[in-house]
């Protein structure tokens, strides 16, 4: 998450699961942040930055409960 806070553009980072059928996308958007889930649940939120690290946390759990590995993919827009 520090590759986000470091960035002044729209930004992405994307954690895939190892077969690349589930998802979590992180999206910098000026202050907020938006999280879109694509798996098990497919839910959007739009949180803080303070809020940003606890959502991750419930949501790579509840998205890769047993993945051991996964695809992290980092993109900036300018």
């Amino acid at each position: 998450m520090r590759f986000l806070n470091k960035q002044s553009a729209v930004s992405r980072v994307e954690i895939q699961s190892y077969k690349r059928n589930r998802s979590i996308k992180v999206l910098k958007r000026e202050a907020k942040f938006q999280i879109i889930e694509n798996g098990f649940w497919k839910e959007e939120f739009i949180v803080e930055k303070k809020e940003l690290k606890t959502l991750l946390k419930k949501l790579i759990r509840r998205e890769f409960p047993r993945s051991h590995k996964l695809w992290v993919f980092k993109q900036v827009s300018e």
